[in-house]
This record gives C-alpha cells, sequence and structure tokens, in this order.
C-alpha cells in the first residue's frame, strides 16, 4: 500500500471519529463538507440536504472552500437542478471530468469559481437518501478517480451514522423538554388547587356568611368583609407567581445571562421584589448548554419561592467563576424559615436533583425572621 493511500485511510478513520463526537446537526453538516476536502483532496465540498416535502428539491446546502463574500456575491444557494438535480435523481455516485460537458449542466452564476471536474455521491440515513456529499476541483488538476469515489462513500456512510447520532440526541432533547413540561404542569396543577383554589373557595364561604350577619351584626359582617378582601388580595399574589413561573421556556435558549435578566424582570413585575443582580458574563459562556438549562431551573425555582413565601422586598443574585469552578448565590430578606419545620417539597428535590447532575452541591441557610441564602457551587468539568 502506498505512503499516500495509507495517508489517505488513516485521515478517513480519523475523520470518522470526528464525524461521531459532533451531535449538533449544524456543526456536524460544515464538518462533513471540510472533512470531505482533505480526506478526498478537493478544492471545494457542500452538503446538500433534500427537502421533506419533495425528493428532487434540497432544503439546506452547507459549503465548505467558498469564503462568506464569494458567496453573498454569488447570491442564492443551488436548489437542486441542473448537475445536482441528476444525482438527486438517480441516487448514485457521479463522477465527471468537465461540468460542463454534461448535458444537464448550465452553468454557474456570477462571481461564481470555475469548477471543472466533479464527485458527488449519496448519504444515507435510516436506509433513506438524507442528502449529498459533492466535490469539485481536484487537487493539482486532476480527474476524480475510482478510489477517490470510494473513499468518499465510506465518508458519506460515517456521516450518515453521525447524522442519525445527532438526529437521536435532538430527539432525545425534544422528549427531555416534553417531559419537563408535563411535570411541571402537574406540579402546578396540584398547587393550584391546594392552594389558589382553595384559598378562593373559602373566601367564597366566608362572604356567604358575611350575608346572613349584615342584618343582626353589622360589625362582625364588616371585619369578615375585609378578612375575605385580604385574602383575595393574598390569592392575587400567589396568582402572579405562577404567572412568573409559566414564563415560557423558550427564554432559555436565548442564553443564560439574558435568562437570568428575564427571571429577575419577571419576579419585580409580578412578584414587586426588588432584585440586584452580580453576574460574570464570563462564567455564563463557559457553562455548556445542559448545565446553563439545570441553573436556570434552579433560579426559577428558587425565585419561585422567594415570590411565594418569602414575603421579601429584595433578593441578590450572583454567579461567577474561579479556577475550581462556579458559585451560584440567591439571597432574599424575607420571614425566613425554620428547615426543621418545613416538609421537603417538589420544588426542593428537584434542585438538589438538578445539583447532582451538574456534580454541584446546593446549601440552604436560613432562620425565621432572617431571609434565605441558596448557594450553588458547580465544579469545573475535567
Amino acid at each position: 500500500m502506498s505512503p499516500s493511500r495509507d495517508r489517505r485511510l488513516a485521515a478517513l478513520v480519523e475523520a470518522g471519529m470526528v464525524l461521531a463526537s459532533e451531535l449538533e446537526l449544524d456543526s456536524l453538516l460544515q464538518r462533513i463538507a471540510d472533512l470531505a476536502r482533505d480526506v478526498v483532496g478537493a478544492r471545494y465540498a457542500a452538503v446538500g440536504v433534500l427537502a421533506e416535502e419533495g425528493p428532487h428539491h434540497l432544503s439546506r446546502f452547507v459549503y465548505s472552500g467558498i469564503d462568506e463574500a464569494t458567496a453573498e456575491r454569488i447570491g442564492d444557494l443551488p436548489r437542486g437542478r441542473g448537475v445536482l438535480g441528476v444525482l438527486i435523481e438517480e441516487g448514485r455516485p457521479l463522477r465527471l471530468p468537465e461540468i460542463s460537458e454534461h448535458q444537464r449542466s448550465y452553468g454557474f452564476p456570477p462571481a461564481h469559481p470555475e469548477m471543472h471536474t466533479f464527485l458527488g455521491v449519496p448519504i444515507v440515513v435510516r436506509g433513506r437518501v438524507f442528502g449529498r456529499l459533492y466535490l469539485t476541483e481536484k487537487e493539482e488538476g486532476e480527474e476524480f478517480t475510482k478510489d477517490d469515489e470510494r473513499i468518499a462513500l465510506t465518508l458519506a456512510s460515517q456521516a450518515g451514522i453521525a447524522v442519525e447520532n445527532a438526529r437521536l440526541v435532538d430527539e432525545a432533547k425534544e422528549r427531555r423538554r416534553e417531559l419537563d413540561v408535563l411535570e411541571e404542569r402537574e406540579r402546578i396543577s396540584k398547587e393550584l388547587h391546594d392552594g389558589v383554589i382553595q384559598s378562593i373557595y373559602s373566601v367564597g364561604l366566608s362572604l356567604q356568611g358575611s350575608l346572613s350577619l349584615m342584618d343582626r351584626d353589622g360589625e362582625t359582617a364588616r371585619r369578615r368583609i375585609d378578612g375575605a378582601i385580604a385574602e383575595l388580595d393574598n390569592v392575587v399574589r400567589d396568582v402572579r407567581s405562577y404567572i412568573f413561573e409559566l414564563r415560557p421556556k423558550a427564554v432559555e435558549e436565548h442564553g443564560l445571562s439574558a435568562a437570568i435578566k428575564e427571571l429577575a424582570r419577571d419576579i419585580e413585575v409580578n412578584a414587586l421584589v426588588g432584585t440586584e443582580l452580580d453576574v460574570d458574563e464570563q462564567a455564563t459562556l463557559s457553562l455548556d448548554e445542559h448545565a446553563q438549562t439545570d441553573v436556570v431551573q434552579v433560579i426559577r425555582e428558587v425565585l419561585s419561592n422567594i415570590a411565594r413565601h418569602a414575603k421579601a422586598r429584595n433578593v441578590h443574585l450572583a454567579l461567577h467563576m474561579d479556577d475550581v469552578g462556579f458559585e451560584l448565590t440567591i439571597e432574599d430578606d424575607g420571614i425566613g424559615f425554620d428547615p426543621g419545620s418545613v416538609e421537603r417539597g417538589h420544588g426542593l428535590r428537584n434542585m438538589e436533583e438538578r445539583a447532582r447532575k451538574l456534580r454541584g452541591h446546593l446549601e440552604i441557610s436560613t432562620r425565621p425572621g432572617g431571609g434565605t441564602r441558596h448557594r450553588l457551587e458547580i465544579p469545573r468539568e475535567g
């Protein structure tokens, strides 16, 4: 086996390992195009993804070897016609020594680089064609060979497995989000029933009793009506806190820093609690996506508890990092509580579970009349 062939096979093995480690689909498609250029030895490469609404159209086209300025001058991306359409329709490898000589070729748009030699192979996922891998301009002006085609097919096979892995990860994330929503709905439904709805029912009974007392004992009736009004104020406060809790989870999609600011605004508006933020922006960027989601949920749970139970006027939230890890602290000036007399509810168990997922430690310090401090420590990875 020649040294050149040895190098290409080694590069192919390495490419397979790289693709297997990439689980985000858009990044994966770019990796496939970049690696194809290196492994096969071409100046340009691209991955076209077939549209679900029709087998002869492309929904995405990811390229490698063309800079952004040139791409902007070229304009619209290919849609799967011309020579690319042949490959889509026939579903088998296609090698051309000169693109312009093919009967389906109708040239390139202005500003498009010159391209002559061509190699295209299908990318198959779950037994169905997911897209196509295209390569043009073999190094040193040579034509693509049968050996190049075999290398490209092997890489396309590795790419198909990697795409399947990325799709499975996306499906798992979506199911986890759906499960989180269902669990949250069940919890809030129970708390609404046990808290707000029971309070409204109690107010209704009190007002009914007040009606019968109006003629006989006006003073007692007045006190009962005043008590009902106060209880309704509490119900309004509870409903505000549930509105705060039901903020769309999409807030997390904008990043940890934006999510924290949004949650702070929510508790200010819906629970009339002042917030002071001391957040290290670099810390918010250094946590990975999964850790950011868990941190947001812990903050959401703590602020929700403050809104409903603490009777706090102010909250201080800080997030910092050092060489050891990350530290999140949330302190309020509310009424506090006696840890020994409070039942461990779903919210606390949920926060402790998220801390375990982060390999971290959650500490809660409080005393009656002395406010509450939540502290979450998260170690750095590795």
